[in-house]
């Protein structure tokens, strides 16, 4: 589709025609209680003039003089018809209480829960896009502890977890890093560190009292966001409604008997006569001390030709099977949260707000590592498609430390202006930073060589690997390996400034606002890789232990322990404090290795400066039931970043230079046409349509021009400066039905159209690259020519109140999304192979029953994520990794005990789903790294009290 920038340009100016005798009514919507309602439908009798509700204030523009009639729709009560006198020029106020429910809500109130559903659909009603709306009243009808989980119930969205919780957010079937996330409309800085995926686990759930999931966008949003935009609204003090929220709770882990501690709290309250200045502030603090198990798997068409029979497949041998311990994942979100906002004349404001939050996960790590492949002489001597024996193998343990730290701060400082003839001004300049620190990883490793090991990976659900020759957990059999400590830092900082202005416009029969703005976006972010690699050579230590007896002499278990509710031997490791205390009273005792530690160090280290500048214009115009907003974004990028090159001598044992930094610049300029449109054919019913374009820029270290080669390693690693961002042209149609019982049905389809798509790619070495002996392929992510994706998503939410007695009380949440996608990536086997985009989960869903009724409230609740392609393999498509189906149940249920106090329980992973991955298409071919081949959880839960005053 082609858009003539010169003939929107012209046909906006021409929308700014002078106005006649017009003026502006405006004012605040509440409830029966007084408590401010978002989403409130305004509507000018006799004009197209509609305007909604923002935290319980409305504007209306245009108004044609003389007495006019307002009426105002909110779902879940009867409308409200009044007149107010509009003055050319001025600005008349109305305020309105509504007052009458629903006739068919008599089985229950609009308040609590119901109250939080109503004011999520007025929302998503009214807004301009097409979009989902979260109200912190449904944030906590199932056990959502962080933002991911609470996402996971909305159409359209899947997340991808970690250890059992929610962590990134998938859109409409597009990856986590096609996304973007924001905090009151200022993006969030990255603790992630190589990408700008934003771990949405690390914001407590607590904190929003409205979270916005946009699918499609409007010129005056960043266009870095082909999937969709998140926007989480923090709280503002309300007008008469003091607010004091608390929740206290606690429970346990099934699997571990790690404990749950959950203390939260809420306090807000407008001040003075005239309730000009309003305070709230807010923190949240959730332990969860967790413990996971897992087994993961490593082929030899993932990395390397194993030199297996020729009639089998590489997919047919492992390099490697895992069997790991999790005994300790201790995970602390921490949140605090404020805003000050002053009252000016005309509904405009000041405002100040800030959040802090902090995730931190303190893991301990124990593997046990069958490698088949491991030493030099390793055979295969027997090898069917599902079992075999190999000689010459190696069999190692090894204990991780590491404690995770992520923090995100964020500030912004702003008003809202409105003069009295319809013109608004609004600003915000801002900052947003975040840190993610591992300040001392350790991990110590022992090997056992010359085995002869077996496996039959015949049971997809539980694949086996023993010992035939050697000794599985003597530790008198395993000498010392290596010691590895690693320092990472990432740091991630924007400064933002934005500034918008709006005018109300008229033309024949067609009134609304011309709008357009500049903004700013100034990013620094630095990675930081410290690494000590340590032999296995062990000198003189307070121990007097040898490398022969180190394992011994940490060992304390005398009898093995077993995983997976004792359907697998993991056998005796050594402890994980004895080794701590080691190392720290033995420093001198190891050996560096020199060369590898510089070049893994070299490899993390990066630093990265981009700039973003944009402006826009847009329209926003109302003809009878039609509302059109067109309009233009025009970003343009600079980029400047910093990485390390390595390169290696000819029998790669030392370096042929010394690691250097280099530099890549990128500039460039993108242009963002869209247009959005609604039709309202009633009060209840939509149609939405848009046609949008977005882009998403390269992810951080792959557009560094760093240079990476590790001795002994087949492959080295390069970045690629230009590399190009990726773009999209996207279409969407909703159509959305309303019920007055607080319900909706809606349907929907999206199509995609992604150009310069970005994956990784491998290629012969060239001979003149300095990558030592061993290095015969480079890595590289390249763009790819085109992408689609395209689906649909339907929904289905209803409270059941035209059932008899009781069971007036049930109701029923549904959604299913559909998405497929097919990604053009030239490479080696990939010709004529569909490889759809990473992180594209062709089902998602949820199916949700709830019962609410006097003080009872019930809910139990379904999350099905299909499975999804999650790593290409740049070497080929049969080691591309798949992340598994996932359905997970999940319960809660509170009883009212007096007016504004609750007791409440919930329950996670009701199921107890594992989260899976597998190589290739068969099932019994598992992944590894972030994506394993089994992870158990087990079911955890608390109980606990909830105030509202």
């Amino acid at each position: 589709m082609h858009f003539s920038l010169r003939r929107l340009a012209a046909g906006l100016l021409l929308a700014a025609a002078p106005l006649g005798a017009q003026g502006v009514v405006t004012g605040s919507v509440t409830d029966p209680n007084g408590r401010p309602l978002s989403g409130v439908l305004v509507t000018v009798e006799g004009t197209a003039i509609r305007a909604a509700s923002q935290n319980g204030t409305y504007r209306a523009v245009n108004v044609p003089t003389g007495a006019r009639s307002l009426t105002f729709r909110y779902i879940g009560f009867q409308a409200v018809t009044k007149t107010v006198t509009v003055t050319a020029g001025a600005t008349a106020t109305l305020d309105v209480k509504m007052a009458a429910a629903m006739t068919t809500l008599s089985a229950i109130e609009v308040k609590g829960q119901v109250a939080g559903q109503a004011s999520a659909l007025n929302q998503q009603r009214t807004a301009s896009t097409i979009s989902s709306v979260i109200d912190n009243e449904l944030v906590g009808r199932l056990p959502d502890p962080n933002m991911a989980e609470a996402l996971a119930r909305v159409p359209g969205v899947a997340v991808l977890r970690d250890q059992g919780e929610g962590r990134f957010v998938q859109i409409r079937g597009t990856n986590a890093d096609l996304n973007s996330m924001s905090l009151n409309g200022l993006r969030i800085s990255s603790p992630e560190q190589n990408s700008r995926q934003l771990p949405m686990d690390i914001v407590p759930s607590d904190q929003a009292a409205q979270i916005q999931i946009s699918k499609t966008l409007t010129p005056d949003m960043d266009a870095d966001a082909i999937g969709g935009n998140v926007n989480i609204v923090t709280r503002t003090a309300r007008a008469n409604q003091p607010l004091l929220n608390a929740t206290f709770a606690g429970g346990a882990n099934q699997l571990g008997g790690g404990a749950l501690v959950n203390v939260g709290a809420n306090a807000g309250k407008r001040f003075g006569a005239s309730q000009k200045f309003g305070a709230m502030v807010g923190g949240t603090y959730y332990k969860n001390e967790r413990a996971s198990q897992n087994i993961e798997g490593d082929w030899c068409s993932q990395t390397r030709n194993c030199g297996i029979a020729p009639s089998l497949t590489s997919l047919d041998a492992p390099n490697l099977f895992e069997l790991r311990d999790y005994p300790q994942v201790n995970r602390l979100r921490a949140g605090l949260n404020g805003t000050l906002d002053y009252l000016l004349a005309n509904n405009s404001k000041l405002f100040v707000r800030s959040t802090f939050n902090r995730f931190s996960d303190d893991e301990v790590r124990a593997r046990a590592r069958f490698r088949f492949r491991g030493g030099g002489g390793s055979r295969w001597t027997q090898v069917t498609p599902d079992s075999g024996i190999t000689t010459g193998s190696q069999f190692d343990r090894d204990i991780r430390l590491r404690e995770v730290i992520q923090d995100i701060l964020t500030a912004q400082v702003g008003g809202e202006h409105f003069a009295k003839d319809g013109k608004s001004l609004d600003w915000a300049v801002g900052t947003s930073r975040a840190s993610e620190s591992r300040p001392d990883v350790l991990t110590m490793s022992f090997r056992q060589s010359g085995m002869t090991l077996g496996y039959n990976f015949a049971d997809a659900n539980r694949p086996r690997a023993n010992v035939s020759v050697g000794a599985f957990d003597d530790p008198s059999r395993f000498g010392f390996n290596s010691l590895v400590r690693e320092v990472r830092d990432t740091k991630d900082s924007d400064i933002s400034a934005k500034l918008n202005a709006s005018m109300p416009v008229s033309f024949g029969g067609v009134t609304g606002t011309l709008k357009g703005g500049l903004s700013a976006r100034l990013k620094e972010r630095d990675n930081s890789l410290v690494n000590a690699t340590y032999t296995n050579a062990l000198g003189a230590n307070a121990s007097g232990a040898t490398a022969a007896t180190l394992m011994s002499a940490l060992t304390a278990e005398t009898t093995g322990r077993t995983i997976f509710g004792g359907d697998y031997q993991f056998g005796r490791t050594f402890d994980p404090t004895r080794m701590a205390d080691f190392i720290k009273a033995n420093p001198t005792a190891f050996t560096a290795n020199a060369l590898t530690s510089a070049t893994t160090s070299a490899g993390g280290t990066f630093a990265v400066g981009e700039d973003v500048y944009a402006g826009y214009l847009m329209a926003t115009l109302d003809a009878g039931a039609l509302r059109l907003i067109p309009g233009v974004r025009v970003e343009a990028t600079r980029v400047e970043n910093t990485a390390k090159i390595v390169s290696l001598n000819a029998a790669g044992t030392a370096l042929s230079r010394p690691i250097a930094d280099t530099t890549g610049t990128s500039n460039y300029v993108n242009v963002f046409p869209s247009i959005n449109a609604t039709y309202r054919i009633d009060e209840y019913t939509n149609v939405k349509a848009a046609v949008t374009t977005a882009l998403v820029r390269p992810q951080f270290q792959d557009m560094t021009p760093y240079v990476n080669v590790q001795a002994g390693q087949q492959t080295a690693t390069i970045g690629n400066p230009a590399l190009k961002a990726t773009t999209a042209l996207a279409y969407d149609l909703m159509v959305e039905r309303y019920f007055r019982s607080v319900g909706f049905m809606s349907a929907g389809a999206f199509y995609k159209d992604l150009k310069n798509f970005i994956f990784p790619t491998a290629r012969a070495r060239r001979t003149d690259e300095a990558l030592g002996p061993d290095a015969t392929q480079v890595l590289q992510p390249v763009n790819g020519p085109t992408a689609k994706l395209y689906g649909f998503e339907v929904a289905w939410q209803q409270n059941l109140t035209f059932l008899p007695g009781m069971l007036a009380g049930l109701g029923l949440n549904a959604n299913y999304t559909y998405t497929k996608s097919v990604a053009e990536i030239p490479g080696r086997g990939r010709t004529g192979v569909d490889t759809p985009l990473p992180g594209q989960t062709g089902n998602a869903g949820n199916l949700g029953v709830f019962f609410d009724r006097g003080p009872v409230s019930l809910r139990v609740g379904a999350n099905y994520s299909g499975e999804f392609l999650s790593t290409i393999n740049a070497i080929t498509p049969d080691g591309d990794t798949r992340t598994r189906e996932r359905l997970q149940w999940d319960a809660s249920g509170s009883y009212q005990i007096r007016t504004g106090i609750k007791l409440f329980v919930e329950a996670i992973n009701l199921s107890n789903t594992p989260l899976r991955a597998t190589v290739g298409d068969r099932l019994n071919r598992g992944g590894g790294g972030d994506d394993p081949s089994y992870e158990f959880y087990k079911p955890w839960g608390m109980v606990g009290m909830r105030i509202e005053r």
